[in-house]
């Protein structure tokens, strides 16, 4: 399964690598650690603003 966050990693620009780096650093944890933060938090800001169902465009 690292592997697989190894290559997700690969796949990120230079400057947000940079990013995920010095956060790291402050928060103390590895680079994939705070990747996973990152996207944990980013899943549950957009799950907490999705429109109710029933509510799509057609």
């Amino acid at each position: 399964m690292t592997e697989d966050k190894e290559l997700v990693l690969g796949h990120i620009s230079l400057d947000v690598k940079k990013l995920i780096k010095m956060y790291a650093d402050v928060n103390n944890c590895t680079q994939i650690e705070m990747l996973e933060r990152i996207v944990l938090e980013w899943n549950a800001q957009q799950s907490g603003s999705e429109r109710p169902p029933g509510d799509e465009d057609e």
